[in-house]
């Protein structure tokens, strides 16, 4: 019998989603997954045509202008975390700095390390796997965050974009609160841009043949309820949290921005595909 596929969502185009949250956009994957349209919406949410890019290029340069004070407030770019610490923030916010040396069973002493390793080396190796990316993710964890939804952004300490997302997301949890979310912001030290071939990537991602790109920032999600803990990865993650916390919230600068305060009603037909430059993210 045939190996069934594993599902892929396309983290790009959540990736697309969260990056222009504040706008009235519909984005779809073109012929490859890394090949993202944004299309315009009307008043009742139904997408009218492909973006033009003199658009783009219009929106862009609004929305970096509406970005840049963020940046200057982002908590998560501020707060010095010394290597091998984590510092929570707030309620919400936890930030942490590791090394690339990181390993899953860090945090518990030696010979309860010894013990693991050796109960592992008998399960089949997507037993391991998933063992230590449980305990891996389950280590960033306080026991009061242990059954709220705990999303990860994990990124390399050169990488440029994850600053970027970092900042949208502390920026949307702090315009919209949300009960039960946690924002962990992880920076891995990588002076030496070895992040896609290190252990540390492998164990906190196992399952590679389910991902659409292999790019920084990374994202994971962890919840647990009633005792069942649940793990998303790359786009799941995006996906998942996207749709329950933050999807209600698209368009929210839209009156902020001249595209959207001049195109109305929104004409059909369609455009040349236009080549959105963000979001940025970083490929091996």
């Amino acid at each position: 019998m045939a190996e069934t596929p594993p599902t892929r969502v396309n983290k790009l185009l959540y990736m697309y989603d969260f990056f222009y949250l504040p706008f009235t956009l519909e984005f779809r994957e073109g012929k490859t997954v890394n090949d993202i349209l944004p299309y315009l919406k009307d008043s009742y949410s139904e997408p009218t045509r492909l973006l033009r890019p003199e658009e783009l290029q219009l929106l862009d340069k609004e929305w970096n202008a509406i970005k840049e004070p963020w940046k200057k407030r982002s908590l998560l770019l501020s707060t010095q975390v010394g290597m091998g610490q984590t510092v929570r923030i707030s309620q919400r916010l936890i930030s942490h700095h590791v090394p690339m040396s990181r390993g899953p069973f860090d945090t518990i002493s030696i010979s309860d390390r010894i013990q693991l390793n050796d109960a592992l080396k008998s399960k089949p190796p997507e037993v391991q796997a998933a063992f230590k990316q449980l305990r891996f993710l389950k280590s960033f964890l306080a026991p009061l965050d242990e059954e709220r939804f705990n999303f990860f952004i994990f990124s390399p300490s050169w990488c440029e974009s994850s600053r970027e997302y970092r900042v949208l997301f502390e920026t949307y949890l702090k315009t919209f609160p949300q009960a039960g979310l946690n924002l962990h912001s992880v920076l891995i030290e990588d002076p030496k841009e070895e992040i896609f071939d290190s252990r540390i990537i492998r164990e906190l991602f196992p399952h590679q043949k389910k991902y659409t790109q292999d790019s920084t920032p990374r994202f994971l999600a962890i919840e647990t309820v009633q005792g069942n803990t649940v793990i998303w990865e790359e786009g799941e993650a995006l996906k998942e949290l996207y749709e329950r916390f933050f999807k209600q919230y698209r368009g929210y600068l839209n009156s902020k921005t001249t595209l959207f305060r001049n195109v109305s009603p929104l004409s059909r037909g369609l455009a040349n595909t236009p080549k959105p430059t963000p979001p940025a993210s970083i490929s091996k």
